[in-house]
């Protein structure tokens, strides 16, 4: 009879002497989680029910703190949404394409390429805005010379377009090094395959998916930069559709090798790059002191002034109790979104 030499012949588990898990290994990793993240937020939650707004330790209970300011809030709230999920996407569609470009075929100056995209990121966020301001504005290097030109005075400063034009660009480098990385733990051998097994442009479907996801980025662009009122005048129905045919455009151009075989395997960096770029876009509120005005003031303008300067602290933390739930909420539809083929195997 033969000899059972290890524990895997004897029908046992073998059990890795490498790596060992248990609750020492965890301490650190749960004494951090505790103290910057579950605390901060016990905190918050009871600060939001507090019966005195202006104490800063919570004192009896009372829901008086979301009875009066979500409702009087909500308009903020609406434009912390809506700038956020523009400014989320706009960020995809510039960075995907160029760490698509960088990843698949930058060859030996993919590193050359993804630092001369990122470098002007090493410089501070406030002096961006502030560059923003100057380029955005009436006299800037941008219009200036167009006004000059034409004697149309172009007044772009205190728009929504500006706030989302500087928060996009404080999100492309969120969106981008994520996307690169996915992209780069794609195997190559999986794409040459699919060209083998002639792999053609997306065609009628592509087209009508994207037409469709063009057709809702126009319109939440034209609801962010016209609001509901200005759907009647032609500005707004040009970004729908333009916005229309863009996206029909991209879906006939994209392969099914990218469809197929790239973006399922890079998920996970989608996902990554939509969390890392939407959480500080809805609760961002510098691009909107800086290069909007009153009308375009976010959520997170609201819960600053009510901390530092009217010393609301159980209005404030209602505030932000409110905006966390909205941003798990709509986070969780965007990564079902983008885990849209797992709902659909499922299915």
């Amino acid at each position: 009879m033969a000899k059972v030499t290890s524990a895997q012949d004897a029908g046992r588990p073998v059990r890795s002497f490498g790596v060992r898990a248990g609750w020492p290994e965890m301490l650190p990793t749960l004494f951090w989680l505790a103290a910057l993240l579950v605390v901060p937020l016990v905190y918050i939650l009871r600060m939001s029910f507090s019966a005195d707004p202006f104490a800063l330790t919570a004192t009896g209970w009372s829901i008086a703190n979301y009875v009066d300011s979500i409702p009087f809030y909500w308009n903020n709230l609406l434009n912390s949404v809506l700038i956020g999920l523009s400014a989320t996407l706009l960020a995809f569609a510039i960075a995907m394409p160029v760490a698509y470009g960088i990843s698949f075929y930058g060859r030996r100056w993919k590193t050359v390429l993804l630092f001369a995209f990122l470098a002007p990121f090493l410089t501070s966020y406030l002096i961006r805005i502030v560059a923003w301001q100057t380029l955005l504005g009436t006299n800037g290097p941008l219009f200036g010379p167009l006004q000059q030109f034409t004697g149309l005075e172009v007044r772009i400063l205190g728009t929504p377009f500006a706030v989302v034009a500087g928060l996009t660009y404080q999100l492309v480098p969120f969106v981008l090094l994520p996307l690169y990385t996915a992209f780069n733990r794609v195997d190559r051998t999986l794409c040459a395959a699919a060209d083998d097994l002639y792999s053609q442009r997306c065609g009628r479907t592509g087209a009508i998916l994207g037409a469709a996801g063009g057709f809702s980025i126009g319109l939440l662009l034209a609801f962010v930069f016209f609001g509901w009122g200005g759907f009647v005048a032609l500005g707004p129905v040009l970004f729908v559709l333009a916005g229309t045919v863009l996206g029909g455009t991209i879906g006939v151009t994209m392969t099914e090798r990218f469809a197929l075989i790239v973006f399922p395997l890079s998920r996970n960096g989608f996902v990554a790059a939509a969390v890392l770029s939407f959480i500080p876009a809805l609760g961002d509120y510098v691009n909107a002191a800086l290069l909007g005005d009153i009308r375009t003031q976010m959520l997170g303008n609201v819960i600053q002034a009510k901390f530092l300067v009217e010393l609301d602290y159980a209005g404030a933390a209602a505030l932000s109790a409110t905006l966390l739930v909205a941003a798990m909420m709509l986070l969780t539809l965007l990564l079902r979104l983008i885990r849209g083929t797992e709902l659909l195997d499922v299915v």
